[in-house]
């Protein structure tokens, strides 16, 4: 038997998995597609478009500021594209603390009664550049539509941008 037979048999009893997966990063219509103005304090959230501290794509981020306060900004998305069973999901965004290390939140909502589904808070050092934030597992089952929205605080010492990009969504099968 050749060895060509032998490798077909390993590909065919091999079982695949499925996955969905849906990001955003900040590229196309940021002002449009991300929701500000979730605050408290002195908190305010906004964008940098073509500033050159995205951590890719065409040069866009989001950031969070704090000083005595909270800033927050969140982005809706429909789940209808994924999987109906959605037990195997995980949220990320990732986060560059300015001047400093962080503590970086990440929450996701069910919109349909403000219910906050899954959360996490992860110390972001500073001076690494982006590093992700994961929501693992992600309760999105029997959800239609969520928002993933990245939040900091800070009570005054120091006050502190936190630079935000590539947030996704995945679901595997």
């Amino acid at each position: 038997m050749s060895a060509l037979p032998l490798a077909l048999l390993g590909v065919t009893g091999t079982a695949h998995a499925g996955g969905v997966f849906w990001g955003d990063g900040y590229e196309s219509n940021p002002f449009g597609n991300w929701e500000r103005g979730i605050q408290g304090g002195d908190g305010h959230s906004w964008f940098d478009i073509g500033m050159g501290v995205a951590r890719g794509g065409s040069n866009n981020n989001g950031w969070l500021f704090a000083d005595h306060g909270w800033s927050a900004m969140r982005i809706a998305k429909s789940l209808n594209s994924f999987p109906s069973n959605r037990s195997n999901c995980s949220v990320t965004i990732y986060a560059d603390p300015v001047n400093g290390g962080a503590n970086v939140g990440l929450e996701v909502w069910n919109p349909a009664n403000w219910e906050k589904v899954s959360h996490t808070v992860k110390w972001i050092d500073g001076g690494a550049g982006y590093q992700p934030i994961t929501v693992f597992p992600a309760k999105l089952a029997g959800l239609a539509n969520i928002y993933v929205q990245p939040i900091y605080g800070n009570n005054g010492g120091p006050a502190k941008y936190v630079r935000l990009d590539d947030v996704d969504v995945r679901c595997i099968y």
